[in-house]
């Protein structure tokens, strides 16, 4: 389904889930699409909304990628259908992009879970030596950083399915599922939303601090990720005003269908011990 949203964009959506259940917004990982979601089995009692970030799947992309616009265009989509209050949860490369909800979107919010985020380096100091003058120079430098991202994701428009299909292979992401069609559906303009996310998540500022986010946060990241999600964890909660962490210890990247029943009704307001009751 599709929307103009303010501008003249199209803004391409779905629902998943209950119709009557809790509304949750998910902001799907870098690469993904609309398609990109939880299993089915944790969306009880869960109205489930996703859509295509610009550049990926049938969203126009924009000029200018930014955490702070996808936020608006989650508000300007829950306006159109009507929700006043939701929860978000963003994974992965779509965790950022929950946060800035939580900025623009404050009061609007029942919850906020960024899954397998990879805080702001900037922020956090995690990023020295030449790994930094690298990211330096792509900020700086006039071009550098479009032009870096713009070929380091090429093999995205080539085959949407290199990336997944070797973490399928590694075996490292348990409860990794295959989802052809969703990450075919996110290369439908070639590799413009990739582009976009990581100007907007890795080149660009991220156009807010983590203490700005007012409300609930969740911090989910499993125990087997071999990225930056699990010492991020509490790097970023320290500085949110309001946030908890939760490992997992039996998943790497993604989580289990139960982590994910857990986490998508905590954003829509659901108290952990009230979970499945």
């Amino acid at each position: 389904m599709d929307l103009v949203v303010p501008g003249g964009r199209v803004l391409s959506w779905e629902e998943f889930g209950d119709p009557a259940g809790l509304p949750v917004v998910f902001l799907h990982g870098t690469p993904g699409s609309r398609l990109s979601r939880p299993d089915d089995s944790a969306l009880g009692g869960i109205r489930l909304i996703t859509m295509d970030r610009p550049g990926y799947g049938r969203s126009d992309p924009v000029e200018r990628s930014s955490l702070l616009g996808v936020a608006d265009d989650v508000g300007a989509l829950t306006t159109a259908l009507g929700i006043e209050r939701f929860g978000v949860t963003g994974f992965s490369g779509g965790a950022p992009y929950a946060l800035a909800c939580g900025v623009r979107l404050a009061s609007r919010l029942t919850g906020v879970a960024a899954v397998a985020l990879t805080g702001p380096y900037r922020e956090l100091g995690t990023v020295r030596g030449r790994e930094l003058w690298q990211t330096w120079k792509m900020r700086y430098l006039p071009g550098a950083g479009r032009r870096h991202v713009t070929e380091a994701a090429q093999w995205y428009a080539e085959d949407p399915l290199q990336q997944h299909r070797r973490s399928l292979a590694a075996g490292t992401d348990p409860w990794l599922r295959p989802a052809e069609e969703a990450q075919r559906e996110g290369a439908r303009q070639n590799a413009a939303g990739l582009i976009g996310d990581w100007l907007a998540t890795d080149v660009h500022p991220w156009g807010f601090r983590l203490r700005d986010v007012p409300g609930r946060v969740l911090i989910w990241a499993g125990r087997k990720d071999p990225g930056r999600a699990v010492p991020d964890a509490p790097l970023v909660a320290a500085q949110l005003p309001n946030a908890e962490v939760r490992i997992s210890e039996d998943a790497g990247h993604t989580p289990s269908p139960a982590d994910w029943r857990e986490t998508l009704a905590w954003s829509g307001g659901v108290q952990r011990d009230q979970v499945g009751q």
